[in-house]
């Protein structure tokens, strides 16, 4: 669990910090990376490797295979370990603090920032729920082997990517800083929308489309859209968030990837709140280009 890494993480060393990072490089080559090579990644005498390698795996940083030879591999808490030291370091947090959400490839917690704000940190986790993950998401490219720390890291770069792109335009979180497979970003006051009785549905509707459209004209389409990733603000807002699926307006399947996003919304207001409205018109709507026209869609 990540609050153990936590704790584990005030006994790390710098010479700790060393061999993590020497066993992160070495699985760019090696799916176990073998404790042969560790000093030279490490640039350590083998006596300290060894020293340090067994307090990681005590620690469960790591995780050792002896098969023709004795290999490493970092665990996710090893992966945690090396974001969060690089996101102190930078300033981006002083401490973790508790668990706040999980998402279907996440967990995500609040911490702390040494001016005293609170900020959301989403520790990216894919490939841990759906192991079909890699065959459906498009941030791999032509990559044929990829490690699920790897798949993380990408995710968070994607995700990261989007927001920092949105934002000041389209209500997202606040980006602040990403490291490896961790964002750290604003905290977004308000509600999931699907734990939320509407007091008027049509109006947060009209919102929610009118987020879409202003993305959709910015190059993104988010593709993963759902009530479970709108947020209902106080004062009657709406945000978007969870992005490492987006892609660009360019994309191939861009079209088909915002009419299901327009699907599911307007189903979910269909369902819970019988407003009927056409997906076909919500896509001619979010697509069309009048500067002139401030009509909203749903009336």
């Amino acid at each position: 669990m990540l609050q153990d890494i936590a704790r584990e993480f005030k006994k790390l060393k710098r010479y700790d910090f060393r061999v993590l990072h020497a066993v992160e490089t070495g699985m760019r080559f090696f799916d176990w990376v073998p404790r042969d090579d560790l000093p030279s990644y490490a640039r350590l005498p083998r006596d300290e490797v060894d020293y340090r390698i067994a307090r990681l795996s005590r620690f469960k940083l790591v995780e050792r295979k002896t098969a023709h030879y004795v290999g490493y591999k970092l665990t996710f808490g090893g992966y945690d370990a090396l974001a969060i030291d690089a996101l102190v370091r930078h300033a981006a947090i002083k401490s973790l603090g508790s668990k706040v959400g999980v998402g279907k490839e996440s967990d995500i917690y609040d911490a702390e920032r040494d001016d005293g704000r609170i900020v959301i940190v989403k520790f990216h986790r894919e490939g841990t729920t759906f192991r079909h993950v890699k065959r459906s998401r498009g941030y791999f490219g032509k990559t044929e082997r990829c490690s699920w720390m790897l798949a993380s890291r990408l995710a968070a770069e994607k995700e990261y990517e989007a927001i920092t792109i949105l934002h000041g335009s389209v209500i997202v979180p606040t980006p602040i800083a990403h490291n490896r497979h961790v964002i750290v970003m604003g905290r977004m006051n308000g509600r999931e929308m699907t734990n939320t009785i509407l007091g008027d549905p049509l109006v947060i509707l009209n919102k929610i489309v009118a987020q879409i459209k202003l993305t959709y004209e910015l190059g993104i389409v988010h593709a993963d859209l759902s009530e479970y990733n709108v947020i209902v603000c106080p004062g009657g807002n709406v945000a978007l968030i969870d992005w490492p699926q987006w892609v660009p307006v360019t994309h191939p399947n861009a079209d088909e990837l915002l009419f299901r996003d327009l699907d599911t919304i307007l189903s979910f207001f269909a369902r819970k709140y019988q407003i009927a409205k056409q997906t076909e018109d919500a896509l001619v709507y979010i697509k069309q280009r009048d500067p002139n026209s401030a009509r909203p869609f749903a009336g």
